[in-house]
């Protein structure tokens, strides 16, 4: 007689090959879906990948924020506790899905990078400056008085650009 609190396993747990956002989109695609369904489980995926990107950068800026002097080996200053202040204010005011494509690093000299496929911003303790290249278009802008109203806007100015579209890897 069996011990009720006992579970036998009688065949192996499936193994799945992980599921990524191309996998998901592909199977979207492919099936059989109502176009309103299909559009409803992509928004929600695209929602849930940038919150996490959202929430990842958050988390690496407070990891950034307490680099200390030679923090790449050589002769990196520490992130300037006014920029880290200023990145923070800025992440919490984007909204998740404009953050999506984009990336937070360091730099040496103390400011802020942030990246994306094509694009980047440097954020300096009273300037900001960005570039950002596409098919058949260029922009950037060195000097730019520094602001969240205006780093916000260079954002979505970037990312609403179709010759500036990041492609998610």
């Amino acid at each position: 007689m069996e011990d009720k609190d006992t579970m036998k396993v009688s065949e192996p747990v499936a193994a799945y090959s992980p599921t990524t956002f191309d996998t998901v989109i592909s199977y979207l695609h492919s099936s059989q879906m109502p176009m309103e369904t299909k559009r409803a489980v992509y928004l929600q995926l695209q929602a849930e990948v940038a919150d996490e990107n959202l929430g990842y950068m958050k988390r690496r800026l407070k990891e950034f924020a307490d680099l200390q002097p030679g923090w790449d080996g050589e002769d990196a200053q520490p992130v300037l506790p006014e920029i880290a202040d200023f990145m923070s204010q800025l992440l919490r005011s984007c909204n998740s899905l404009e953050m999506a494509d984009w990336s937070l690093f360091p730099n040496v000299n103390g400011t802020f990078l942030l990246q994306r496929k094509n694009a980047a911003i440097s954020i300096g303790q009273n300037e900001y400056s960005y570039f950002a290249e596409g098919r058949d278009k260029v922009m950037g802008h060195d000097h730019q008085p520094l602001s969240i109203e205006s780093v916000m806007t260079t954002i979505e100015t970037i990312n609403r650009s179709p010759n500036l579209q990041a492609s998610r890897i």
